[in-house]
């Protein structure tokens, strides 16, 4: 049951309406979104795609700070950084339809993302005036590279385990030692972000290390599946001496910072997970109306229309998580800001709040990446196994999606987490929506309504309830042992991942509606595509998670609720995916959903 709240919280989508007239989706970007794409667009074409072969080599790493000088003095790096500091200081929104346009940008791509995401913005967020002045305005024009030592060789997603140790000297400043594992832009950084604990704390603590302080040598680059001209490198350091200035935030609250700094980095994920679909669609598009098979282009195949139909709506349904999440994260900051926070704590607020949309982002976007550039190395067949083929080298760069920026798993694990916390501290009001859906269970469902945007609004809202009483069961049962049933926790989160999705489909449907670009021809397919599939994911966790109990008794209740709920509208989807191929077939291939 959804109930309308004054105050929008992280995680509540499953209980609260949202409001439409604040809705966000990407058809209403603003001139200065497009004028950034443009910029964007401009840059690749002229500086990264007229040498990318060279650039997408180990040799090729050279190149990188030069690059990053140039987007410097194109504002590119400074985006996010307040006017006080030179930047432009745009919204998040804004910032991502610059990720979505400049992820294809190749091994580039990654260099720049960390320079801004893992590098400015945590000395913006958590650094002293001290650390602001000295380094973030070198940073932003591309003068210092910077690279995020977080990860060691035994301490990947259990980061708090590093052994990377800090001691204080006789004069008050840190000596660290350690050693950092996939480091990216390590070769030519001049500047780590550096994680350690203190003498005996608990926790992590984190620094600001200028290679120039000695100390600091690296690995040979890796050698990698993809992203071959971005540097990875191992980091070494040996009795570091860093000035007790260089501290970065408080004292043992190292891991806080490399958490939110991660959901900046999830969120931005889930943005160029997009640009990489859309060029893996117009590549697709392109190969499959050129090559002929049995006298005709292969587009002409079911086969194919299906997968060209799945590449389009996946990127329909990413855009609309991934700005929805955006604009929610930018109405907190404004808001917070306007009651007197300071910007950068409220942004480090607004940040924590969403975290569990931000891990829903990173895990949608990542895997349907996957699911799309692995159809479009099968559209091209024998060539998309060629090193020739453009589809290849998406391919094998796409993969680290789903492991950075904390792994697919630990993610799912964080929206569970996030979730209860939320919970037990009284944020969300699970138990009562959980008490009142149950007692009505008995009660018969009123039958779909003869409109589309009615019917998938019940359907969304009776996969809403199911997903309630589901994850209510299973917390009853397993109670504090849920964290340990990872397997349990894995399907509640697709439960609550798939809600997200389709939600946010219909909503972004629903302003299109109100704004009078809606288009019920491609915009109703689609919509029912998300459904069904929707559907079908949310059955498939439903029957995983009853098969996880000890008898088909305990989970009785579930399967009452979805005996309830778990009804979805006729229509013949086959069909509606051949619309959405034929939309983008007389496209050519380039995505104008937006």
């Amino acid at each position: 049951m959804n109930t309308a709240v004054d105050t929008k919280k992280g995680g509540a989508f499953l209980f609260q309406n949202e409001n439409l007239d604040t809705f966000y989706i990407p058809e209403i970007k603003s001139q200065e979104s497009e004028m950034i794409q443009e910029s964007a667009k401009q840059f690749l074409k002229t500086e990264i795609e007229t040498r990318k072969e060279e650039l997408e080599t180990v040799s090729g790493i050279e190149e990188t700070p030069e690059l990053l000088k140039k987007c410097g003095e194109l504002g590119f790096l400074g985006l996010e950084v307040s006017e006080e500091y030179g930047g432009i200081n745009v919204s998040l929104k804004e910032v991502l339809h610059f990720v979505e346009a400049f992820s294809k940008g190749h091994s580039f791509a990654g260099a720049i993302g960390v320079q801004t995401s893992i590098g400015i913005a945590p000395v913006l967020l958590y650094g002293s005036e001290f650390l602001k002045e000295k380094y973030v305005a070198k940073m932003m024009q591309g003068e210092l590279i910077s690279a995020f030592a977080l990860t060691e060789p035994n301490a990947g997603s259990d980061a708090n385990s590093g052994k990377t140790l800090a001691t204080i000297n006789e004069n008050g400043d840190y000596v660290i030692s350690g050693q950092k594992a996939w480091i990216s832009n390590a070769g030519i950084a001049d500047i780590f972000i550096v994680f350690a604990k203190i003498e005996d704390d608990k926790n992590l603590s984190a620094f600001v290390v200028d290679k120039d302080f000695g100390g600091i040598s690296l690995g040979p680059e890796e050698k990698k599946m993809g992203l071959s001209g971005w540097s990875t490198r191992q980091v070494f350091l040996e009795k570091t001496v860093v000035p007790a200035t260089h501290l970065l935030g408080e004292r043992n609250k190292g891991l806080k910072i490399a958490l939110n700094t991660l959901n900046t980095g999830r969120i931005k994920l889930g943005a160029s997970c997009i640009g990489i679909g859309k060029k893996a669609l117009l590549h697709s598009v392109e190969y499959a109306l050129q090559r002929e098979q049995f006298k005709k282009p292969i587009i002409d195949f079911g086969a194919i229309r299906e997968k060209i139909s799945k590449i389009t709506t996946n990127i329909f349904v990413n855009e609309a998580i991934v700005y929805r999440v955006a604009n929610d994260i930018d109405m907190l900051t404004d808001e917070l800001a306007g009651n007197g926070m300071a910007f950068s704590n409220a942004k480090i607020e607004a940040l924590k709040e969403y975290s569990i949309e931000c891990a829903i982002a990173k895990v949608y976007g990542s895997e349907v990446q996957d699911t799309i550039v692995d159809e479009s190395v099968q559209i091209y067949g024998g060539m998309g196994f060629s090193a020739e083929s453009p589809v290849e080298h998406l391919y094998r760069s796409a993969r680290i999606s789903r492991i950075f920026e904390g792994t697919n798993e630990i993610n799912r694990l964080v929206i569970i987490k996030e979730f209860l916390k939320k919970g037990m501290k009284g944020e969300l009001d699970f138990f009562s929506p959980y008490t009142q859906i149950t007692s009505g269970l008995s009660n018969p469902i009123e039958s779909f309504s003869a409109d589309v945007i009615e019917q998938y609004e019940q359907v969304v809202q009776n996969l809403k309830d199911l997903t309630v009483i589901t994850s209510g069961v299973c917390m009853q049962t397993f109670m504090a042992e849920l964290a340990e049933e990872q397997e349990i926790s894995m399907h509640i989160a697709d439960l609550l991942i798939n809600v997200y999705a389709l939600e946010s489909v219909l909503l972004r449907i629903k302003k299109l509606q109100k704004i009078g670009k809606l288009d019920t021809s491609i915009h109703y397919a689609i919509l029912k595509i998300v459904g069904f599939d929707s559907f079908n994911s949310v059955e498939n966790s439903i029957k995983n998670l009853v098969a996880s109990f000890d008898n088909e008794k305990d989970a009785e209740i579930i399967n009452s609720a979805f005996k309830k709920y778990g009804h979805l509208p006729h229509y013949n989807i086959k069909n509606e995916r051949r619309t959405v191929c034929s939309f983008v077939q007389d496209t050519k291939g380039v995505y104008s959903l937006n």
